[in-house]
């Protein structure tokens, strides 16, 4: 950035005359941000920043040649200052409606970077104007929000930090504000994105005083943005941004920012086997100008790792790692299911166990290969969903000779229409052979039982898969204090049935479902819920 501004100097052997003081700097800052899924809903962020300005500093004559100075470094120098700016800790609240996504963030700045003495009351003594932080807690509140459709995502975001009080060295930053709209698109690995941002920030203060003569005091800037990113697997990514104002008003002598350059690589762990992490879109904002600024970061919605499906001797697998493309190669000699699926989709986590116990009631007969899509990046996406318009959940299936006979993505509201629909593809009734009806069997069999543990994070599994006119029976039991779930309501046939849950005490309801489709439970305040899939 290149500033100029006119003073009356004492030059060396001029005597007291007209220069213009022609600074440049360099304003760069390198950040680790930590973010931590807590819960399904919740999360946690610290985000540190290190901050390094490099200045240089000319004076220069009316005719524009370089002059020195009798006092030199006053006001300006030559130097480059590094250090630790504030720190920001925030916590997450993130839900998925939907296609849509929505994300508050709230916390403060922590007052860890350096400031200086007002540098208005050291006139005539070197002073620093440059500050690496603020001195004081600041509250900071963000919006995040988005919604996707193939591969294309469309965002928006809001963000304040307030400062409420002063330091104890008199200084209180001015106010910050952020909006911004971005359109994001998927190319495979791949992804391009475009939008503007408009930044603000108000007046800062030195013991009460808005000083007009020098110092920040307060602007406006209005920036096009564009960028790519590049996942080079499920866990590492990099983006890079620029970030140039078309409009700037300023008041006093700050600044203009010829543009904004961010360059930031992400690694995701932790996350379970087909719940990867779904990489938020950088819809991060700075304002870089003399003085300090923080960027907030979008936080991804970390989804509570699903009850694990037994799979034990049956032909399904998973193909290939989180988001990769491989080749659909049906097993020979098998109708083969090829299941599309992500963390973040709702229904997936209802077909994936139809599908298994459809092939647990056929095992040689059937394959199931899973697909974990991740997100609308992934070469997997690029590949077999986004050219044909797909969603999820999608399916494919060949016949035992290799020939495709199915691919589709379920209308909404009709995954269970969907269920039976793959069902009687790849696993039709038995012909009637004979019109003599079967013998009536000599016992009863008893009902069958399905275990299921309400806990703080919710039922598990979380969906069953029962048969359809044959009574079951569902044994629920509660094993923590710590949740909602003290009570389960399930509403069969119109009416709604209220089953209290102690603890550590297993509760039975046999019930008969005679429709096929799904059917939900949850806690008495609807927070934890699971599913009966009805074959």
């Amino acid at each position: 950035m290149q500033t100029e501004h006119d003073a009356t100097e004492d030059v060396i052997d001029q005597g007291m005359v007209d220069v213009v003081h022609d600074q440049s700097l360099l304003v760069s800052e390198a950040r680790l941000s930590i973010d931590a899924g807590i819960t399904k809903h919740l999360g946690a962020s610290l985000v540190l920043p290190v901050r390094m300005v490099s200045t240089d500093i000319r004076y220069l004559d009316a005719s524009g040649s370089e002059v020195r100075l009798v006092r030199e470094g006053i006001h300006h120098r030559n130097e480059t200052l590094t250090g630790l700016a504030d720190p920001m800790l925030l916590g997450t609240y993130a839900r998925s409606l939907g296609r849509v996504r929505l994300a508050v963030h709230a916390g403060t700045t922590v007052p860890l970077g350096h400031t200086e003495p007002d540098p208005f009351a050291m006139e005539d003594q070197p002073h620093e104007h440059i500050q690496m932080g603020t001195g004081t807690f600041n509250p900071v509140l963000s919006l995040d929000a988005a919604y996707a459709w193939g591969a294309w995502r469309v965002g928006g975001f809001a963000f304040t930090q307030q400062t409420i009080y002063e330091s104890g060295k008199g200084y209180q930053a001015g106010d910050r504000y952020a909006t911004g709209v971005s359109l994001r698109r998927g190319l495979g690995a791949f992804g391009v994105r475009g939008g503007v941002e408009l930044q603000a920030e108000t007046a800062e203060r030195w013991n009460g005083v808005i000083h007009e003569n020098e110092g920040n005091q307060g602007r406006l800037d209005a920036m096009f943005v564009a960028g790519g990113s590049y996942a080079v697997s499920a866990q590492l990514a990099f983006e890079l941004a620029v970030k140039v104002p078309f409009v700037t008003h300023v008041q006093g002598g700050q600044l203009d920012m010829p543009a904004l350059v961010e360059l930031g690589a992400s690694w995701s762990i932790g996350a379970p086997k087909r719940a990867a992490h779904v990489h938020a879109e950088g819809e991060e904002h700075e304002h870089e100008h003399e003085h300090e600024h923080e960027n907030e970061h979008e936080h991804a919605d970390h989804a509570a790792p699903a009850a694990p499906i037994d799979t034990t001797g049956l032909d399904i697998a998973d193909l290939g790692k989180p988001g990769e493309a491989r080749d659909l190669v049906p097993v020979a000699g098998k109708i083969t299911i090829f299941d599309f699926g992500a963390a973040w989709c709702e229904p997936c986590k209802t077909l994936e166990p139809a599908l298994v116990e459809m092939v647990r009631a056929n095992p040689d007969k059937l394959a199931l290969r899973r697909i974990d899509v991740v997100d609308w990046d992934s070469a997997a996406a690029a590949r077999y969903l986004t050219p044909g318009g797909f969603s999820l959940p999608h399916v494919k299936i060949f016949d035992a000779s290799g020939k495709k006979r199915f691919e589709k993505t379920p209308a909404a509201g009709q995954l269970g229409s969907y269920i039976e629909e793959i069902r009687a593809l790849v696993a039709p009734a038995a012909p009637v052979t004979s019109s003599t009806p079967p013998a009536r069997p000599r016992t009863v069999a008893k009902p069958r039982v399905f275990t299921i543990q309400a806990s703080g994070q919710g039922f598990a599994p979380s969906n069953i898969v029962v048969p359809r006119g044959t009574p079951v029976t569902l044994r629920f039991e509660r094993i923590t204090e710590k949740t909602c779930a003290t009570e389960v309501v399930i509403e069969l046939h119109g009416k709604k049935r209220v089953q209290d849950l102690p603890l550590h005490k297993p509760v039975d309801l046999t019930l008969t479902f005679d429709q096929p489709g799904t059917v939900t439970y949850s806690c008495a305040m609807n927070m934890l819920r699971g599913t009966i899939t009805v074959q």
